[in-house]
């Protein structure tokens, strides 16, 4: 694995055996942090629970919400 030249940024390398595949595509990827915000127009309505400001922020793999806040997970799909 590289180095990540922004320590925002996360560069993972696919490992493979090099005797078990011919592939020379490159299968680096980089993993940004973000964060997710509840936003909702005036006079319409959030389902699922959620409330203007509610977020959840993920950080590489990892994802985080605040203390004592959930996410409905249909909201997620």
């Amino acid at each position: 694995m590289t180095e990540p030249k922004d320590p925002n940024t996360l560069n993972i390398t696919n490992i493979t055996d090099s005797k078990t595949t011919n592939n020379t595509e490159d299968d680096t990827f980089q993993l940004y942090d973000l964060r997710v915000d509840v936003i909702c127009p005036p006079g319409k309505r959030i389902l699922c629970g959620a409330k203007p400001g509610d977020h959840f922020t993920l950080q590489g793999e990892m994802m985080y919400l605040p203390p004592g806040q959930g996410i409905s997970i249909y909201s997620l799909g």
